[in-house]
């Protein structure tokens, strides 16, 4: 049986029974599974739809970001980003699960950026934006064909706004996610997850 068989046959097993899949081994089997260009779509559908089940899955996600570091500090960047689409979902802005580039999130990240004086220049939001490809709960639709959007997501670089906007046409957080940040509880314990682990 070769690797990529096992792997399948893992996610069967897990289906089949109800088993919760843990955040890292979620991430460490689709990371695996990227690897095989014939894997189904359905297979990474299950990950996608079964990695994250509790709040406790989400916060753990949302500690462990993978970011840059400056002064010793992990850069707050994806953090701002997400505690923004958290108080658009939660002011009723966000109604769906649906994160558009636009000047809406451009100036909900740039009023949180400046709410917690970080001494930094305010970058672009689209920086994070992108870069959040890397997490397993954040996903992008296409505008157009996927083929382009994965020839885009395996670009090595970060693309220009206007490359981005021509071929993405939102990003999407996995379900389970959108459903905890509708609720105010839910909401507040995801964000202080991320004003603990990166803001202060």
């Amino acid at each position: 049986m070769t690797t990529k068989e096992e792997l399948e046959l893992l996610l069967q097993i897990m289906q089949k029974h109800d088993l919760p899949m843990s955040p890292i081994l979620a991430f460490a089997i689709k990371e695996k599974l990227q690897g095989y260009t014939n894997v189904e779509t359905s297979k990474m559908d299950l990950i996608e739809s079964n990695s994250f089940r509790t709040r406790s899955s989400y916060v753990e996600m949302f500690r462990g970001l993978s970011t840059g570091v400056h002064n010793g500090k992990k850069l707050p960047h994806k953090a701002v980003l997400l505690l923004s689409i958290l108080e658009l979902v939660g002011n009723g802005t966000i109604k769906e699960n649906k994160i558009d580039l636009n000047k809406t999130i451009s100036v909900s990240f740039a009023n949180t950026w400046d709410s917690f004086n970080l001494g930094l220049k305010i970058p672009s939001v689209w920086i994070p934006f992108w870069y959040l490809k890397s997490e397993p709960f954040w996903h992008f639709k296409a505008a157009t064909d996927e083929s382009i959007l994965k020839n885009l997501l395996s670009f090595a670089g970060h693309p220009t706004i206007g490359q981005m906007r021509n071929v993405i046409k939102c990003a999407f957080v996995d379900e389970q996610l959108f459903e905890l940040m509708q609720n105010a509880n839910e909401r507040s314990a995801l964000a202080n997850a991320l004003i603990e682990t990166y803001l202060r």
